[in-house]
């Protein structure tokens, strides 16, 4: 058995409330995953257009468990993630698991990156992270990696990063990390 605290619950309750204002920034209209799909993404929300599960972090996920979910129904995944939680405040980080060419593609510690509010949304692999960085523009119609980075100056790389983590959290409700 599992034990959920009060700490875990209110991460799965920003984590959920992140999901959903990501998909609304993006102008995805989410439905409740329906009963033909893996129980695993039972809680989570499909956007059809995209044809993507908006999921959000829980203690008792497993990431073996949703891979084989998006295996089963040919699927992408956005995965939302408060990195921590203090009061009514989270970071919140993206891994998103892509169904391309009949494999699950894993790509994990992913930021919004954004021009201007109202502009194309991207995701980036963390800058830090040592490996080569990886971009993809979100739109209406899903997911599609991007053959450079969104930003051509040091600078429009950090405010593009600071832009979309403000806005971010105003659409979630004005909490700031």
């Amino acid at each position: 058995m599992i034990y959920v605290s009060e700490e875990d619950r209110k991460r799965i309750a920003l984590a959920k409330d992140a999901a959903r204002a990501f998909a609304g920034m993006v102008g995805w209209m989410v439905e409740p995953c329906t009963s033909p799909m893996p129980s695993v993404l039972a809680d989570f929300e499909y956007a059809d257009r995209a044809n993507i599960v908006m999921a959000h972090w829980q203690k008792k996920l497993s990431l073996t468990a949703l891979i084989k979910a998006v295996a089963e129904c040919r699927t992408d995944l956005l995965l939302v993630e408060p990195s921590h939680v203090s009061g009514k405040q989270a970071g919140n980080y993206i891994t998103l698991l892509l169904w391309r060419d009949g494999e699950v593609q894993i790509i994990t510690s992913l930021g919004m990156w954004l021009q201007e509010p109202g502009g194309p949304i991207h995701l980036v692999t963390n800058p830090d992270g040592g490996d080569e960085m990886r971009a993809f523009m979100v739109d209406r119609g899903g997911i599609c990696p991007l053959p450079t980075l969104p930003w051509s100056t040091a600078e429009a790389e950090r405010l593009g990063f600071w832009t979309a983590r403000r806005h971010w959290e105003l659409t979630i409700g004005g909490h700031y990390a």
